[in-house]
C-alpha cells in the first residue's frame, strides 16, 4: 500500500488522540495532535472558554497545512487529529492533500462529557456543550471510527479500515 495520510476529525473528548495513538501502537504510523500547534490565542480563547473566531481558525489552518506537508515529507504513514469543525477548513485539507483519508472519530455525549469532567483535556464540559453547535457535520467523504469500547474494539475498527484502504489502493494498481 502506499503511504496513507489518516485524518482524525471530530468534537473534543471523542478520542481522536487515543485513536491516532492506536494508529501509532499497533499499525506504526505517525500520530500527530494538531493541537499542540493552537496559537496562544486560540490557547487563551480554550482557557476563557470563549469560541474562536472565523479568522482565528483560518489562520490556524493555514499553519496547519504547512506543518502537515513537513510530516509527510518524513512520515510515510501519518495520522494527523485535530477537531475541524468547519466544512472549509476539511475542504482546505483535501484540497492540499488530495490523497487525505477523513476519519471521524465519535463517542456518544454521555461518553465525551465523562471524558471532559475527569479533567485530563483543557476543554471543560461547559465549554464542550456550548462549542458543540458550532460543529459542521462533514458531507465529504470520510470513514467514521465509534471510539466508546475497549481499545481492542478501537483497533479492530482501524484494521478493518486499512484493508478497506489496502484493497482499495491494490484496485487502482489493477487498473
Amino acid at each position: 500500500m502506499n503511504d496513507v495520510f489518516i485524518y482524525l476529525f471530530g468534537l473534543p473528548a471523542a478520542g481522536k488522540n487515543y485513536v491516532g495513538q492506536a494508529l501509532a501502537d499497533e499499525f506504526g504510523y505517525t500520530f500527530y495532535d494538531g493541537d499542540l500547534d493552537l496559537t496562544p490565542e486560540m490557547r487563551a480563547a480554550v482557557r476563557d472558554e470563549r469560541p474562536f473566531t472565523d479568522a482565528m481558525r483560518d489562520r490556524f489552518y493555514a499553519a496547519l497545512v504547512g506543518r502537515i506537508a513537513a510530516l509527510r515529507r518524513d512520515c510515510p504513514n501519518l495520522a494527523f487529529g485535530q477537531a475541524t469543525f468547519k466544512e472549509r477548513h476539511r475542504a482546505l485539507i483535501a484540497a492540499a492533500f488530495p490523497d487525505v483519508v477523513f476519519v471521524l472519530v465519535e463517542a456518544g455525549e454521555a461518553v465525551r462529557m465523562a471524558r471532559l469532567a475527569a479533567g485530563d483535556n483543557p476543554v471543560t464540559v461547559d465549554y464542550a456543550r456550548r462549542i458543540a453547535g458550532f460543529f459542521e457535520p462533514p458531507s465529504h467523504p470520510h470513514f467514521v471510527i465509534r471510539n466508546e469500547g475497549p481499545r481492542a474494539v478501537v483497533v479492530d475498527q482501524l484494521e478493518g479500515l486499512l484493508d478497506s484502504l489496502a484493497e482499495e489502493s491494490s484496485a487502482d494498481w489493477a487498473d
